[in-house]
């Protein structure tokens, strides 16, 4: 089969959808002969006949129905395409793809997604969590625009990538509300030894600092659970089956979700989190609302 002529095929759509090639030659301003000729070429080209006369009449081939069905998506696409380009800048629809790794709590990402959404544009959000390995390989892929994730990858990892520091929070202590929440505030940070603690059960960045803190304070550590994931941990610890820890910024949205008081603040362990993408990723507004937007300014 020869190269297919998009042009061709558009004369064959026009006529099969018009039903006539008198129709399609008044909407091309075409000579019959000349719209005729086209499609005896589309026909040659792709070896394949995709008209057949039934008297007067113009039928589809059973091949041409199929390549009409194509012809009709192609060009319907086309369409959706030129509407686009015709709108202006600022009123585009615009697909944005996020990353998030699964060690990153999620009212944080949430937190730090929001302001992409927040411009003149409609913004079709798509977010994928899991391993910060495998969402690294995907923003190279170009499968997604944007990884947002608390732990750096080495220098060789992140060739052809950019990345910005988004934010920087200490770590506060949280208890489900009533007496004890109190008890333990006001002995803060003793209170803690021998208390159930709710660890997550991933390798977060911060977990060694939140160990030596422990050790620094002789907190004699009673590991309640390890959880993978962050809000099954929030909800054991609403149930008030231990303590637990999460980002100082996100304090106010965890007691109001969970029913938890904060206990205690270490504003000497701190969670990084970091915007990692493509260069090229920059065209897209979202994304560069997302990085230049200062978090501080939702509290």
């Amino acid at each position: 089969m020869k190269s297919l002529n998009l042009k061709h095929l558009q004369y064959f759509w026009l006529t099969a959808r018009e039903g006539s090639i008198s129709k399609a030659c008044d909407i091309l301003d075409l000579a019959p002969q000349t719209l005729s000729a086209q499609i005896a070429t589309l026909e040659e080209n792709v070896n394949h006949m995709l008209f057949k006369r039934e008297g007067r009449n113009l039928v589809l081939t059973p091949m041409g129905k199929q390549v009409f069905t194509y012809a009709d998506k192609i060009f319907d696409m086309s369409a959706q395409l030129e509407a686009v380009l015709e709108q202006p800048a600022d009123s585009r629809s615009l697909d944005l793809t996020v990353g998030i790794a699964a060690t990153v709590h999620k009212i944080l990402a949430w937190k730090v997604i929001k302001p992409a959404l927040d411009i003149p544009n409609d913004v079709q959000l798509v977010c994928r969590t899991g391993n910060g390995s495998d969402l690294l390989l995907h923003l190279k892929q170009k499968k997604i625009d944007l990884l947002i994730t608390d732990y750096l990858p080495h220098e060789c990892d992140r060739e052809g990538l950019a990345y910005e520091k988004i934010l920087s929070t200490s770590m506060s202590f949280f208890f489900h509300s009533g007496d004890i929440a109190q008890q333990l505030k006001q002995g803060f940070p003793e209170s803690l030894s021998d208390q159930p603690f709710l660890s997550y059960g991933r390798q977060t960045p911060y977990l060694d600092k939140l160990k030596d803190w422990f050790k620094d304070n002789a907190i004699r550590l009673n590991l309640k659970a390890e959880i993978d994931d962050s809000a099954l941990l929030k909800v054991l610890g609403q149930s008030g089956e231990g303590f637990f820890s999460a980002p100082t910024v996100i304090a106010e949205e965890i007691c109001h979700q969970y029913h938890v008081d904060v206990i205690g603040q270490a504003p000497s362990i701190t969670e990084d989190l970091y915007a990692i993408y493509r260069e090229s990723s920059l065209i897209n507004p979202a994304v560069e609302k997302l990085l230049n937007f200062d978090i501080e300014q939702q509290n």
